[in-house]
């Protein structure tokens, strides 16, 4: 009897053993394969939202849902019903004492205004000039604390980071709307961060790319190419994350410049006009 019994036993193990590996084997995988799409969608959430970059390139003023803006809402009706004419300069990577009063002082000569993309990094070396910024008519906006592509940092880095900035902002005495984050790169992170903050996403459709061009003529003219009613058009008020003398480009290009738009009938309003102004 003893040996019968035990002969179930053995029976019993021999096969239950091998359809118990299995469902454990079946199970790892699925687990396997829930992680991978998890991770993969992880990476989309991430990854994708650069893509917003492109926009520069369309003739789109702002992405689906308000996700970012590459140019004004719309640009302003006059009082006769015409199109308006309105476009808006903006200056990143400031304020720095060694240039920016050079570009305030240029811009009130030209009768031209602007928003300033501050760095908050940059604000902390110099809060008393975001007042004055504020003090000649322009806008503020914040360009992030660090220089740094949000692709490459994680999300709590990204986090982080447009925190710090707000604050730096806000013990400069300076509220903030509207963010643009460094080099365009836009990730999953910069949308979810900036919206927690209260802050719009804003980018460009005209770019002068003074940093790569030492030439003010053809910095100017790849500015005016792309000159059109709603523009947003992007300059560089300090050199902090650009070659040495690059805000000197920016400070003779924007003669041309403001020669262009005083031609075209065309006016300079701050970046306020993508949420004063309906789409």
């Amino acid at each position: 009897m003893g040996g019968s019994g035990q002969g179930r036993q053995v029976g019993a193990t021999s096969t239950g053993g091998p359809g118990g590996q299995t469902d454990q084997i079946e199970h790892r995988g699925r687990g396997v394969r829930l992680l991978g799409a998890a991770g993969a969608s992880a990476a989309a959430f991430h990854l994708l939202p650069s893509a917003l970059a492109l926009g520069t390139w369309t003739s789109l003023r702002r992405a689906p849902g308000g996700l970012c803006h590459w140019r004004l809402a719309r640009a302003e009706s006059g009082s006769d019903g015409e199109r308006g004419r309105s476009i808006a300069l903006t200056f990143d990577d400031g304020p720095s004492e060694d240039s920016t009063p050079h570009i305030l002082d240029r811009l009130d000569r030209l009768g031209l205004s602007a928003t300033f993309f501050c760095l908050g990094s940059m604000v902390d070396c110099s809060p008393e000039l975001v007042g004055e910024i504020a003090r000649r008519g322009h806008s503020i906006a914040t360009h992030g604390y660090s220089h740094e592509p949000h692709l490459l940092r994680s999300p709590l880095w990204v986090t982080r980071d447009l925190a710090a900035a707000k604050g730096s902002m806000a013990t400069a005495g300076a509220g903030v709307r509207w963010f643009r984050p460094p080099y365009g790169v836009v990730s999953g992170t910069t949308i979810l961060a900036s919206r927690r903050l209260g802050m719009g996403i804003v980018l460009w459709s005209a770019w002068g790319r003074e940093w790569a061009d030492p030439e003010p003529r053809a910095v100017a003219e790849r500015i005016c190419r792309r000159l059109e009613p709603g523009a947003i058009v992007l300059l560089h008020d300090a050199d902090s994350t650009s070659p040495p003398g690059t805000w000197k480009v920016t400070f003779e290009a924007l003669g041309h410049i403001a020669d262009e738009i005083h031609a075209r009938g065309l006016e300079t309003v701050s970046v306020d006009a993508l949420a004063d102004s309906p789409a």
